[in-house]
């Protein structure tokens, strides 16, 4: 049924869950993982900072390092192929799109809230995936996965 599941990551609590959960759901059918975490370049991202652009980058890609990470040595202790990609991108959603449509995804699996902040006035990146995806979305709620 799926032979490759992404699993965008932000580094919180709600991408660790999904994270969990597509790691159960590769087990149960055999497919691999892709872990992509998207560097923020958005206006709002870089007008509200103090940093200089090319520390607050680098900043970024070390958190998206270790987010994908994270995921990718969990699947790995479970026996699940897993591949990582950082990723840049303006709007989160369309990276997020984009990477899964460049990796032939036959799913998204991602947490309905995570770490941004002001998006949440917004709409919620998930939302925004889910309304802008051909690929099956699975949003996993911010409660427990078990």
């Amino acid at each position: 049924m799926y032979d490759v599941i992404l699993v965008p990551t932000d580094g919180s609590d709600a991408a660790r869950r999904a994270g969990t959960y597509a790691i159960d759901l590769a087990t149960e059918t055999g497919a691999s993982l892709h872990v992509v975490y998207v560097v923020d370049e958005s206006a709002a991202t870089l007008l509200f900072s103090s940093q200089k652009l090319s520390d607050m980058l680098k900043a970024f890609t070390e958190a998206g390092e270790q987010a994908v990470g994270e995921i990718a040595d969990a699947a790995q202790e479970a026996g699940v192929e897993a591949t990582t990609e950082i990723v840049r991108g303006i709007h989160i959603n369309e990276a997020i799109v984009s990477a899964a449509e460049r990796a032939d995804v036959d799913l998204i699996v991602m947490g309905t809230y995570g770490a941004r902040g002001i998006e949440q006035l917004l709409g919620s990146t998930t939302t925004r995936v889910l309304s802008h995806s051909q690929i099956p979305v699975l949003a996993v709620p911010a409660g427990e996965t078990e």
